[in-house]
C-alpha cells in the first residue's frame, strides 16, 4: 500500500480506546527508541521528542532512512543541529506537547524501559505509525510506518527537518516511490563534496576506520572547515588525477568547502563562536572573484603556467587539517594568508584570474 494512502489515521481523544489493538515495534523501531533516548539524554532533554525519533530512524537501514538521506536529512544533518539546539531555552519553537508528557510503558506495554517517557507529540507519532501498521496489516510497525507518523502535524520533527532546509512532504513522496524534491542548482562539480559533508560519501584516501567515523558517527566536518580543507585537498587531487598534490588542490577545496558551506548554513553554524570567521579564506578569495568554477577551470585547461610550491603541501595544511574539534579547529581565514603571503602555485591562479580586476 502508498506510504501517502496510509496518512488519513489521526490520533484523537479515542486514541487510548484503539491502543488496546497494541502493535509492536519491530526491530528497527526498537533500536530508534533506544538511540532516541540517548540522543534525549545527549541534549539535556526529560523526554523524548519527535526531534530525537526523527534523528533515531537516520540511523535504521531500509526506505525510511534513504528518504530522509536523500532531501538532505542525514543523521549528520540532524545531529548537528541537535548538537547546536542543546541547552538552550530559545531554541524550539515548537514545544512538542512536552507538558502531556506519557511512560513508555503507558505507551509500548511493559516491556519497554520505565525510565522512558515520551512527549505529547511523541506519543501521537508513535499511536498513529502503529494505526499505519494496523491498515497495512502489519504484525509490527517499523521506520517507515514510523517516517509518516512524525511528519504529519506539526512537531519537533517538522521544525527540525525545516531547520535543514527539508520538505517534510518531500520526504513522504520519496518514502512513497517518488522523486521528491528537484535537484538544487549546486554545480555538479560540488556535489561529491557536498555528499562527503552529508555522510552520504567518504573521501578514498583515508583508511577504513577514519572512512567509518566520519560517516557513522555524525561528524560534522563543515563545523570544522580547516579539518574538511586537508581531507578535502587529497580529494580534489585525486578527481583531477593528479599523482602530485600541491597548493592548487588546497585552493581548490578551500573554495569548494566554502560554497558547499554557503547551501548548508545549519551545517557551517553549529557551535560557532562567532560569525564571519570560520569561513574567512573563502569569503576573502570570493571577493576577489575567484570561485570554485574558475579555479577548476584554470587547472584543467592548463591555463596558467605553474611553477613549484615553497614547500610540500601537508606544511601548509599544517595542524588545522588534523584538528578534530569544531572550537579549536582554526578555519580556513589563516591557511588562505599563507597561501596568499608566500610564492605558491595557489597564488599563481589567484594572481592570474584577478589580474586587471
Amino acid at each position: 500500500m502508498s506510504r501517502l494512502g496510509t496518512l488519513a489515521f489521526e490520533p484523537d481523544e479515542d486514541w487510548g480506546e484503539r491502543m488496546t489493538a497494541f502493535v509492536e515495534p519491530d526491530l528497527s523501531v526498537t533500536g530508534v527508541l533506544g538511540a532516541a533516548r540517548g540522543g534525549a539524554l545527549a541534549t539535556d532533554s526529560e523526554t523524548v521528542g519527535t526531534e530525537h525519533l526523527l534523528a533515531g530512524v537516520t540511523g535504521t537501514k531500509g526506505a525510511a532512512r534513504d528518504a530522509l538521506a536523500a532531501e538532505g536529512a542525514t543523521k549528520t544533518a540532524l545531529f548537528a543541529v541537535l548538537r547546536d539546539r542543546a541547552g538552550r531555552d530559545d531554541a524550539w519553537a515548537n514545544g512538542d506537547d512536552a507538558r502531556n508528557a506519557i511512560g513508555a510503558r503507558e505507551l509500548l506495554g511493559d516491556d519497554a524501559d520505565r525510565r522512558v517517557r515520551f512527549t505529547g507529540a511523541a506519543r501521537d507519532a508513535l499511536t498513529t505509525a502503529m494505526g499505519h501498521a494496523r491498515r497495512d496489516d502489519a504484525a509490527s510497525f517499523d521506520a517507515a510506518h514510523l517516517l509518516c507518523g512524525l511528519l504529519e502535524g506539526e512537531n519537533r520533527a517538522v521544525e527540525l527537518l525545516s531547520a535543514c532546509g527539508v520538505s517534510p512532504n518531500a520526504v513522504l513522496v520519496r518514502l512513497d516511490g517518488g522523486a521528491g524534491s528537484p535537484e538544487d542548482d549546486l554545480p555538479p562539480l560540488l556535489h561529491a563534496t557536498r555528499d562527503v559533508v552529508l555522510g552520504r560519501g567518504h573521501y578514498r584516501h583515508l583508511s577504513f576506520w577514519k572512512r567509518w567515523l566520519v560517516k557513522n558517527t555524525g561528524v560534522n566536518l563543515a563545523s570544522r572547515p580547516a579539518q574538511w580543507v586537508g581531507m578535502e585537498t587529497y580529494e580534489q587531487a585525486h578527481r583531477l588525477g593528479d599523482g602530485v598534490v600541491g597548493t592548487e588542490h588546497v585552493l581548490l577545496a578551500v573554495l569548494a568547502t566554502h560554497e558547499v558551506a554557503l547551501r548548508y548554513p545549519h551545517l557551517a553554524r553549529e557551535r560557532a563562536a562567532g560569525s564571519g570567521t570560520r569561513y574567512s579564506g573563502g569569503e576573502r578569495l570570493a571577493h576577489l572573484g575567484v570561485d570554485y568554477a574558475s579555479v577548476h577551470r584554470a587547472v584543467t585547461g592548463n591555463r596558467v603556467p605553474l611553477t613549484d610550491d615553497a614547500r610540500p603541501v601537508a606544511g601548509y595544511l599544517g595542524r588545522g587539517a588534523a584538528s578534530g574539534d569544531a572550537m579549536t579547529d582554526p578555519g580556513t581565514g589563516p591557511l588562505v594568508d599563507t597561501l596568499l603571503n608566500e610564492k605558491t602555485r595557489a597564488r599563481q591562479l589567484v594572481e592570474a584570474l584577478t589580474a586587471g580586476a
